[in-house]
């Protein structure tokens, strides 16, 4: 088992959420946690039609990559879910995972650990409070145990975050609160 699954939503590959969430597995892995990666723009997703097939047959019937993310979920005790507010949301990549009901069927969130590592500008404290709630109840729905947030507001350019010192010490603690919450 997986201790801890980073699932990165952002478009850019070497962004801002990259490096928070290397913050977080710092904390992890000096509480002698393992972890899996995940980068979602390197994954085919197609949205869900919520057909409900999944639920008849225990099958997804899209052809795309799901089934990378079914089987590392599965796996994990706690999910690390990073990603950029941007247009008011969630990163497209991350929306189109959370919506995807063969991960709510086959259980890949229930009794899993969930944090989140959101990335933001500055000035979206009205943006952030509704994202917060929506997350909040996609835990609920998706039975999973709430174990923290990070948010790094203030970070637009590529590598902002690696300026701001104390980020990186809030992620690392929260890398270690992790694997020592029960």
């Amino acid at each position: 088992m997986v201790e801890v699954l980073m699932i990165n939503g952002s478009h850019r590959n070497d962004g801002n959420t990259a490096i928070l969430l290397s913050y977080i597995e710092k904390g992890v892995i000096s509480q002698g946690g393992d972890i899996e990666h995940i980068r979602l723009s390197d994954l085919t997703l197609k949205p869900c039609t919520y057909c409900l097939k999944c639920q008849r047959t225990g099958q997804c019937d899209k052809n795309d990559d799901i089934e990378i993310i079914l089987q590392a979920g599965l796996k994990a005790r706690n999910i690390v879910l990073g990603t950029p507010i941007s247009n008011w949301f969630i990163s497209s990549f991350m929306k189109l995972m959370l919506d995807r009901e063969i991960l709510y069927q086959k259980g890949v969130y229930e009794n899993t650990g969930i944090i989140f590592a959101l990335l933001m500008e500055p000035e979206q404290d009205k943006t952030l409070s509704c994202m917060l709630n929506i997350l909040m109840r996609i835990v609920k729905h998706g039975k999973m145990h709430y174990k923290g947030k990070i948010i790094a507001s203030g970070v637009l350019e590529i590598g902002d975050l690696d300026k701001l010192d104390d980020f990186k010490d809030e992620a690392i603690r929260l890398g270690q609160s992790i694997i020592t919450q029960i």
